[in-house]
């Protein structure tokens, strides 16, 4: 969680945002590039508006390690028309969020993980609609990032979708952040893991996504997860279920494999897991 400080300036950022998106209209259909100035860092964003529809969702979609924001806008242009969502898709170049900053989510220092609830906020401002669910969907890198927001900086996503991630936030207090609770600098502001293991997340992983990575070698956090994306994923999610029982509290979580499938982000984006996923959280949020 951001402290004092940080959550004014945000707050500040998201009041100026709404200010300037005001008059702006309805987003144009199809593809466009939007930009957005959040505290002070400027991101470029992909967007997809279906035509002829009305808009059931906002999906925010987080690329992998290359961040190619526009590729996986494309690639999420079927879902965005079959569901009839809104696709938005913001730009964390490396320049500027190198490892630390993205997969890891800033954490312990920066909270760039913290970017994510006004970038929520201005979707709803830029696009008029303030009603739809926000879902919230992240493969490879961004999946990490993602699962940092759940963890310790969660907005009003109604559903955080984690796909085939190299690494997970340890529902426990003796794992560091950024990789579980301990050592968080502000005891007194410590990240709520009762919220974490409630919060509606869909893990979604390749069933053929089992190559040793990278990160094994270079953080032993990672490799004690596990030997690979898959063997990672399913560990986490028995690791958060079982943690979920222990503490006597809701489990969100729900885990999914995609068969056929390795690390591929366009044929993880296609795939009738994800489809199936988006849906059910569209209906949950409707129903409510």
């Amino acid at each position: 969680m951001p402290d004092l400080k940080v959550s004014a300036c945000l707050g500040a950022a998201v009041l100026a945002l709404m200010a300037g998106t005001a008059e702006a209209g309805i987003l144009p259909e199809g593809r466009s590039l939007e930009n957005v100035t959040v505290a002070g860092e400027h991101f470029d964003v992909a967007v997809f508006r279906p035509a002829s529809c009305q808009i059931r969702a906002i999906l925010i979609v987080l690329a992998g390690k290359n961040r190619d924001s526009a590729t996986y806008r494309d690639d999420a242009i079927p879902l965005a028309r079959h569901e009839c969502s809104l696709v938005f898709a913001p730009d964390f170049p490396m320049s500027r969020f190198p490892v630390q900053q993205y997969q890891r989510g800033g954490y312990p220092v920066s909270r760039a993980a913290s970017y994510m609830k006004p970038l929520e906020q201005w979707t709803r401002s830029v696009s008029d609609e303030q009603r739809v669910p926000i879902i919230l969907v992240g493969h490879s890198a961004g999946a990490q990032y993602l699962e940092r927001v759940a963890a310790y900086a969660p907005g009003e996503e109604s559903m955080t979708v984690i796909m085939n991630p190299s690494t997970y936030v340890e529902p426990e207090t003796d794992t560091a952040v950024p990789y579980g609770f301990r050592n968080w600098p502000e005891p007194a502001s410590l990240p709520d893991l009762r919220r974490y293991l409630a919060r509606n997340i869909a893990v979604i992983l390749g069933a053929d996504d089992t190559e040793t990575t990278s990160a094994t070698y270079h953080s032993p956090a990672a490799a004690e997860q596990g030997r690979n994306r898959l063997e990672r994923g399913q560990w986490a999610y028995a690791q958060a279920r079982e943690q979920a029982e222990k503490l006597n509290v809701p489990f969100g979580w729900t885990i999914t494999l995609v068969p056929a499938t390795g690390h591929e982000a366009s044929k993880m984006l296609a795939s009738a897991e994800l489809q199936d996923a988006i849906e059910t959280a569209i209906r949950s949020a409707s129903s409510r």
